[in-house]
């Protein structure tokens, strides 16, 4: 279909038997090489990655093929990935700057060799959830352990504004994420952002266990005489959540949770070179919405991120403080000893809760003076 130009490697990845090798391959259009490596590299790490914490890759090869921007989406085929040259191979992409969005798609779909291609979800409501949803997590790792959280935290505000700006125009009804239906600003959006809070606070080891034991369960289709189906999912993550946190599975998949979370004041006073005091006013609410949007005011009592930033040598945003607070009213005063001189603060930084106005979360600090 083309004349194709071809990159080739291995990757060796574990299974019961010892370690097995897969065939990698990208057939690329000549003079589009830009983004080879970071493909390749996404591809050997989420293979390795995935066949250690879900199952092991059940194929001997797996390959990209480029295709033209008539259309930019990538589709995840049995071990075969069509991907637009819109969306990875011409791109331009700054390290430490941009969101690596070849690395990312590539680990979405290498994702979907397990969701749809080991697990499929029955033909019913919230079966997007146990396929994109799930894929979406599945790369959102990749991308966890590869990328410092000031990038993600650029990604995570992507998606919930894919979120925010979906429900604002739902002609019908929108659904919790456990009810999803073809609605992909939830199962997309919302489940991306979703999955990264639920492994941020019960662990990312907690989460992967869960999916080992549904992928165990209910790979082959047809396993236990049905599909499965969301609620099964939500048994096995209930499983490896502590009774403390269990709001969460609720809150996450079972509900449509907003909040308002916005820092109202920031200050710091220079204590000494390597102390800093940082004072900060910040106000939360916590909504929940039906499915025509209509919302109510609920009980809070959430745990939830306080951050401070500094800068690196770069001058770039680095998180110097980060920690989960127990907020039980609406508005909140945090006195915070830091060791490096603080640039910016305020409340869950990196959006890992979906907030209806998520630009107010964080100000820039203003140093108090001894008049002050």
């Amino acid at each position: 279909s083309a004349r194709y130009e071809v990159v080739k490697d291995k990757v060796s990845i574990q299974t019961e038997n010892g370690e097995r090798e897969i065939n990698l391959e990208i057939y690329y259009h000549d003079g589009h090489e830009y983004n080879l490596d970071r493909m390749m590299k996404s591809m050997k790490k989420s293979l390795v990655y995935y066949s250690e914490n879900f199952s092991p890759f059940q194929y001997k090869q797996m390959r990209i093929l480029e295709f033209p921007r008539y259309a930019t989406f990538a589709q995840s085929f049995a071990n075969t990935v069509p991907f637009s040259e819109g969306i990875g191979f011409v791109l331009e992409i700054e390290e430490d700057k941009d969101v690596d969005i070849a690395y990312y798609v590539t680990a979405h779909e290498v994702g979907h060799q397990w969701w749809a291609h080991q697990v499929m979800g029955a033909n019913v409501q919230g079966s997007q959830m146990i396929i994109e949803t799930l894929a979406q997590y599945s790369a959102l790792m990749m991308m966890k352990n590869e990328y410092s959280e000031v990038l993600m935290q650029d990604f995570l505000q992507e998606e919930m504004n894919r979120y925010l700006s979906g429900r604002a125009l739902e002609q019908k009804r929108e659904m919790p994420l456990n009810m999803v239906e073809n609605q992909s600003y939830i199962h997309y959006g919302k489940g991306a952002v979703n999955m990264f809070a639920l492994q941020d606070y019960i662990s990312e080891d907690s989460v992967n266990i869960a999916l080992k034991r549904f992928i165990n369960d209910w790979s082959g289709f047809d396993k236990n005489g049905r599909y499965p189906t969301s609620n099964d999912l939500l048994g096995y993550l209930k499983d490896v959540t502590p009774d403390s946190m269990q709001y969460l599975i609720s809150d996450l998949f079972e509900k449509i949770i907003l909040f308002e979370n916005k820092t109202e004041t920031a200050t710091y006073t220079k204590l000494s070179d390597e102390e800093y005091l940082v004072e900060l006013e910040v106000s939360a609410k916590k909504f929940e919405a039906d499915s025509v949007g209509r919302t109510k005011l609920v009980e809070l009592t959430d745990w939830i991120d306080i951050g401070i930033y500094g800068e690196d040598e770069e001058g770039k945003d680095k998180l110097i403080y980060i920690k989960k607070h127990k907020i039980q009213q609406e508005n909140n005063s945090f006195s915070i000893l830091v060791n490096e001189e603080p640039k910016k603060a305020g409340i869950d930084p990196i959006n890992k809760l979906i907030d209806r106005n998520p630009d107010d979360n964080v100000k820039t600090l203003s140093e108090k003076s001894d008049s002050d």
